[in-house]
C-alpha cells in the first residue's frame, strides 16, 4: 500500500511539474523593452490612486505603440494579476484595453445586454466617434483578448460577447477617466 501511494505522490509531482512548464511555454515572451512597460507600471500604479494604462505607461517610456507589442504586454497582464493589487482591483481589462478599445466593448456589450443586435460597423463608429478601420481594429483586438468571438450569425460586425464579458456587472473594467497633469504625466482614474 505504501509503495502504491508513493507512485501516486511521484505521478501527480511530474504532472504538476508537466503542467507547470507548459504554462509557461505558452506564456509570451517578453523582450527588454515590454519588462521595461511593466515595471513603469508596477512603480506607478497605486501611488496616488492611478490607474496608469499599458498605452500610457509605453506613451510616458515613448515605446512604439505597435499592437503587437501592446497583445503581448496586456496578455502577461491577464496572465499574471499577481503582480499588482491595481490589476486584482480593477481587473486586467482596465489597464490593458486603450480608451477606444473600451468604448466599444462598452457599446457593443450593452446592445447586447439589452437584447439588440450588435451596431452595424458604420453605427458602432459614429457612436463612439471613431472611424471605422479604428473600430475595426479595436473589434479585432477584443476578440484576440477573448472578450469578442467571432460569429458570421451576428448582426453588426460580426461578433458576439464573450459569456464572462455580458454578465460584466459595475466591475468598472470598461469605465475609466484618463488625466494629464501640467508635468505631462498622463494616467487613469476609476
Amino acid at each position: 500500500m505504501r509503495a502504491i501511494c508513493s507512485r501516486i505522490l511521484i505521478l501527480m509531482a511530474l504532472l504538476l511539474w508537466a503542467a507547470s512548464a507548459w504554462a509557461q511555454g505558452n506564456q509570451p515572451q517578453l523582450s527588454a523593452q515590454d519588462q521595461k512597460v511593466i515595471d513603469y507600471l508596477v512603480k506607478d500604479w497605486g501611488g496616488d490612486f492611478s490607474v496608469t494604462t499599458v498605452d500610457q505607461a509605453m506613451n510616458a517610456l515613448k515605446v512604439e505603440s505597435a499592437e503587437e507589442t501592446r497583445f503581448r504586454i496586456g496578455s502577461y497582464i491577464k496572465a499574471h494579476p499577481e503582480i499588482h493589487e491595481v490589476i486584482r482591483r480593477w481587473g486586467w481589462v482596465t489597464v490593458v484595453l486603450t480608451p477606444d478599445e473600451k468604448l466599444i466593448a462598452r457599446a457593443i456589450i450593452n446592445a447586447q445586454r439589452d437584447g439588440k443586435p450588435s451596431p452595424p460597423l458604420s453605427e458602432l463608429a459614429k457612436a463612439v466617434a471613431l472611424k471605422e478601420p479604428d473600430v475595426k481594429r479595436g473589434i479585432a483586438m477584443l476578440a484576440r483578448y477573448e472578450i469578442l468571438t467571432k460569429d458570421e450569425t451576428a448582426a453588426g460586425p460580426g461578433y458576439t460577447v464573450t459569456q464572462r464579458y455580458i454578465k460584466w456587472e459595475p466591475r468598472l473594467g470598461f469605465v475609466f477617466h484618463n488625466l494629464t497633469l501640467d508635468s505631462g504625466r498622463q494616467f487613469s482614474v476609476n
